[in-house]
């Protein structure tokens, strides 16, 4: 995004003009702007502050009788009216009675044409959504059943800031959707055997088995749940392979095979004509083909609006028959295909018959066809490379994963020229990696396949 996201809804709502604290106001401070209001005026970044709960409202309106309370976000979800029940609370202990509450967040319909079209880019609604995005309940109704008790979180948080560490129980707010950031630290993963329960996967009740060996499980029930029974057969004998399925997933693929994979960068705010809200913009491929003289590789890697450019390359450079094997596809290579195929009409039917050709390599492994106890039910292309060599073959790179890809490729536009030469450079290595990477997996599960 390169104007701030405050700037835009600012510019949006005609609010640059108005006063705005700053970090580190008192509550003096802060009085002193609400006070030189007139209904209907506003201000922004007001910060206010109970006992030490310091909280920050984005935009506060002066009504007749009372305050309006405006939370411009990017999604905004329904588990954000607690932090906006907190702010109102802390208002009303220093006399700002907030009587009415709204969301400003970014148009998911929105499709940007040659300008960017900020009265079309926002939507204001006193509703929040639901993780499919969809207009859910109010702000008011979500808070009716809420009542956070600001004495008692203050006294929570002194106690655990000031006292030892509490001990790490696993839950499922540990690793619902995806692991928290800390997961790893807090279970000590890296120490664990991977026969430990604490990798047990996608059987009900796990979070209430106790921790131990998943070898002295009872395995009754468990075949219901395959990659649960993958992981017990493993604990017995690793790594465990169904070989007849296994061999069936694999029957179908054609030869020549190649191997694919995109980077891509995230826009919530779209930068180019016929993108919408939240749209991928794919700056970059690898693809690694076997041939009969050998493996062959070629990339692309573009900067700016490179959606065309991109495609033409891509084009150019799959060969026209023969399985295309990716890893995740459905959530990745084989989605930007088909955003893209809508975003050029022109395209789709190309693009088409290149994502019908997709295989998705992780497969095998998610669904408990194959299951080796140094996973510890992690399964990255990153973890399950290292499955099938002993070469750390990502270790030597400057970029190691997809965020960092992402991060180096927002930082080509203001870097000089030699800069730009060492990204393209470190990002070439890290996508050829990945697609090297698929390579190894396949021609791995073909050999287990075999044994």
């Amino acid at each position: 995004m390169k104007e701030p996201f405050s700037a835009l809804w600012s510019r949006a709502y005609d609010l640059d003009d108005t006063p705005q604290g700053h970090r580190g106001d008192t509550m003096e401070d802060t009085m002193r702007i609400l006070d030189s209001l007139q209904p209907g005026e506003s201000a922004r970044f007001v910060r206010m502050s109970w006992r030490g709960l310091r909280v920050t409202i984005p935009w506060l309106q002066k009504l007749d009788t009372g305050w309006k309370a405006i939370w411009p976000m990017m999604t905004a979800r329904e588990t954000e009216a607690w932090l906006m029940d907190i702010a109102r609370l802390i208002a009303q202990k220093a006399g700002i009675d907030i009587q009415e509450q709204e969301a400003v967040s970014i148009s998911r319909q929105y499709v940007r044409g040659q300008k960017l079209d900020l009265s079309a880019l926002f939507v204001k609604s006193d509703c929040l959504e639901n993780r499919k995005h969809h207009p859910s309940r109010t702000i008011a109704s979500l808070q009716e059943t809420m009542h956070p008790d600001l004495d008692q979180l203050v006294n929570e948080a002194r106690t655990l800031f000031e006292g030892p560490c509490p001990p790490a129980v696993n839950s499922r707010s540990c690793a619902l959707g995806k692991r928290c950031t800390y997961y790893d630290d807090c279970f000590q993963t890296d120490w664990r055997s991977g026969d430990d329960t604490l990798f047990l996967r996608s059987v009900p009740h796990r979070f209430e088995i106790r921790e131990g060996p998943i070898s002295q499980l009872d395995p009754a029930g468990l075949q219901e749940y395959p990659v649960a029974w993958a992981q017990y057969q493993a604990s017995l004998s690793s790594p465990w392979i169904s070989r007849p399925d296994l061999g069936e997933w694999l029957a179908d693929a054609k030869p020549p095979f190649s191997y694919l994979d995109f980077e891509w960068d995230t826009f919530a705010v779209p930068p180019y004509e016929g993108m919408k809200s939240f749209d991928v913009l794919c700056f970059q491929f690898s693809l690694h083909t076997e041939t009969d003289s050998g493996l062959e590789h070629t990339s692309y890697f573009g900067w700016g609006d490179c959606r065309k450019e991109f495609l033409d390359r891509l084009l150019a450079s799959v060969p026209a028959e023969g399985t295309i094997f990716v890893y995740n596809m459905e959530g990745a290579e084989r989605l930007r295909l088909k955003q893209l195929a809508v975003q050029f009409p022109a395209y789709a039917l190309k693009l088409q018959k290149i994502w019908e050709r997709m295989k998705d390599l992780a497969k095998p492994f998610e669904t408990g066809l194959y299951y080796d106890l140094r996973m510890k039910s992690r399964f990255s292309l990153k973890q399950i490379v290292q499955m099938f060599t002993d070469d750390p073959v990502y270790n030597r790179l400057a970029i190691h994963d997809g965020l960092q890809a992402v991060r180096a490729y927002r930082c080509y536009e203001t870097a000089d020229e030699q800069t730009r030469k060492r990204i393209r450079e470190e990002l070439d290595r890290y996508c050829q990696m990945d697609t090297y990477a698929e390579y190894l997996v396949l021609h791995g599960l073909i050999q287990a396949a075999k044994e």
